[in-house]
């Protein structure tokens, strides 16, 4: 079977590699070669257990030992995870995850697609290198995926988030996240030390607020970090400056409606999509590299098998979970709970209460899930330890 994969982020990489070695015969496409993606880059640890070329590969990462939480309040708690995790260049994460599916005999065309047709039984794909055919298509084109939207899936407003920052070229090495909670609308800032810069960030629900706004929001975080930066941020005229780069961009967080109508693959077995063009990323934090690898995953071993059955194994495998995220999501983030914010009341029972803290932890290691959750916090917090 021929298979045209459009998007080398990676999803796309992974799926590329897992079926080259098992025989298919994989086209690989991306309009450029592998970039400084807009996101925090991080990788849980449950993630490097999982993937251990993650863990154990060459490619370099920061590794994290602690994450501060900062309510609106400026109320502070750090959590150190049971086992340390990563931060990768998204360059360099690309870059090494293409040549592993380069390695395993995929072939890779840096071109973007201009056209995708089925007919007869194949696919058309049109570059502007030439035209290509194969059997299968599958979408791993990010959250803004064109594939997504050839094949007749549809996601509204209500089912992104949006983003913006800037990475900014230092020396200092930091072996600590932060993450601070908004006041007036959901959502967070980041700031996630990478192996040769910083990356600041702010991310919300789409148009819940202006650019405007969010980058007045992440310059005033900036400054209680890095008061000259915040000085060249404020003053600049443009959006970047010489050691800052602006980034801007979409983030899938489905709403519930849309986890229960979503299909991710064909009945007729021409198409799926995998990772951000499937929405596959975590509704309350914006997590998304971990469900883009196992989601390859699940989709290689389907078309090994029954590729119609990978609607029912990426539900079976963490479609529950992130259905139960965007449920939380707006309570999470606009709720009250014994008269505060709840990330405010969150902050101050882990700081009082070990068990809260221990549930912290689990959750940002990825070894505590979404369905529980609230009866192991309730469970925690009213145990007095």
């Amino acid at each position: 079977m021929r298979v045209a994969i459009v998007g080398a982020g990676p999803a796309g990489a992974r799926l590329a590699h897992q079926l080259s070695k098992n025989g298919f015969e994989i086209l690989l496409f991306d309009a450029r070669e592998a970039w400084e993606k807009p996101c925090g880059g991080g990788v849980t640890s449950k993630a490097l257990r999982e993937f251990e070329f993650l863990r154990d590969g060459q490619t370099p990462k920061r590794m994290i030992s602690s994450l501060r939480l900062i309510t609106a309040q400026n109320r502070e708690l750090t959590v150190a995870p049971r086992h340390d995790f990563a931060i990768y260049s998204r360059k360099e994460l690309g870059r090494m995850m293409r040549q592993r599916a380069i390695d395993a005999g995929a072939r890779l065309y840096c071109n973007r697609i201009e056209g995708a047709e089925f007919a007869n039984g194949h696919w058309r794909i049109e570059t502007a290198a030439g035209d290509f055919t194969a059997d299968f298509l599958v979408g791993a084109d990010g959250a803004s995926s064109v594939t997504r939207r050839r094949v007749g899936v549809k996601f509204e407003p209500k089912d992104f988030a949006y983003a913006l920052g800037w990475n900014v070229k230092t020396a200092e090495s930091l072996s600590r996240v932060d993450v601070k909670y908004l006041d007036e609308f959901g959502g967070y800032l980041w700031l996630f030390p990478r192996t040769d810069h910083i990356s600041y960030g702010i991310a919300c629900g789409y148009q819940e607020t202006t650019p405007a706004r969010m980058k007045a929001e992440l310059i005033d975080f900036i400054e209680t970090q890095d008061c000259e930066l915040a000085s060249e941020l404020k003053t600049a005229s443009g959006n970047s400056t010489a050691r800052a780069s602006f980034y801007a961009a979409m983030i899938p967080s489905l709403d519930v409606s849309t986890w229960d109508q979503l299909r991710a693959c064909d009945s007729k077995r021409t198409w799926a999509l995998i990772g951000d063009a499937a929405g596959f990323v975590d509704p309350l934090t914006g997590e998304g590299i971990y469900y883009a690898i196992k989601s390859a995953d699940l989709l290689a071993q389907a078309m090994i098998n029954r590729v119609e059955d990978f609607d029912e194994m990426w539900r079976a495998e963490f479609g529950a979970e992130m259905r139960r995220a965007a449920q939380l999501q707006h309570r999470f983030y606009h709720g009250n709970f014994v008269g505060a914010p709840l990330t405010e009341r969150m902050v101050q029972f882990a700081k009082r209460h070990r068990g809260v803290r221990e549930v912290l932890r689990d959750l940002i290691a990825g070894d505590q899930g979404y369905v529980g959750l609230k009866t192991r916090l309730l469970q925690s917090a009213f145990s007095f330890t």
